[in-house]
């Protein structure tokens, strides 16, 4: 008897060694949660602002033979910013600018070095050259915001239209708050402050005009003073 309990204990242990292990369930997938929005640490309140153009610039920038970032200063321009720092998404960024109206700097005799040219200085041939920005066929350029995403506590990534020479295309802008008052110094109301980045291909807008000697790629570089638009009609600074 006992030698047939224990040939039945030794058969049920190998039969319990040769049963493969149950296989654990998968663990159900935990959905995963949108990240919350971030948030924008502005004091100043929502509402329009405009440009106070004596205290801003506007820069295009294009590399010169692969080597310095050469630039163009554009004078005549105005821009409306709609904020909301409670929804930040709900703000909009309207711009319009002179390509006929810019500062670059050319120190020679601009004539004399360009003879058979028709115009009269380097802005002029930039501003109003076919090949260039054609200012005299397309007066202005302008920009009207699509999208507001915030970024950072005092930044957004602010996409928008670019109208240049017709053309229109997306351009995305790297927005920075640099500053904010609740009572400018001048006007008296508050105030807001912004610096913005971005890049565009000129070939984009048909400006493929000495291609391999100044990049395809310019720069954008924008700073501003914003003041509420109750002050729009007022001098905010001498």
């Amino acid at each position: 008897m006992k030698s047939l309990f224990t040939g039945a204990s030794l058969a049920l242990l190998a039969l319990v060694a040769c049963t493969p292990a149950p296989v654990a369930s998968p663990a159900p997938a935990v959905p995963e949660v949108a990240a919350a929005p971030t948030p924008i640490t502005i004091a100043a309140p929502a509402g329009e602002y405009v440009s106070d153009p004596t205290h801003a610039s506007v820069n295009f920038k294009v590399q010169h033979l692969g080597l310095a970032w050469y630039s163009l200063k554009f004078k005549t321009f105005d821009a409306t910013v709609t904020f909301d720092p409670a929804n930040i998404a709900a703000s909009k960024v309207t711009a319009t600018i002179k390509p006929s109206d810019l500062v670059i700097g050319y120190p020679q005799d601009y004539v004399k070095n360009h003879p058979g040219t028709k115009f009269k200085t380097w802005e002029d041939d930039v501003a109003n050259s076919a090949n260039l920005l054609d200012g005299d066929k397309f007066p202005t350029i302008t920009f009207t915001s699509t999208s507001v995403e915030p970024s950072g506590e005092r930044s957004a990534k602010v996409t928008g239209d670019l109208t240049l020479k017709g053309v229109t295309k997306p351009v995305t802008l790297d927005v920075t708050f640099s500053g904010e008052t609740a009572s400018h110094y001048f006007a008296k109301v508050p105030a807001i402050g912004f610096s913005a980045v971005g890049t565009f291909k000129r070939s984009d807008f048909g400006m493929e005009y000495l291609a391999g000697v100044v990049s395809d790629d310019v720069k954008v570089e924008i700073e501003g003073d914003f003041i509420q638009k109750v002050a729009a009609a007022a001098s905010p600074a001498p």
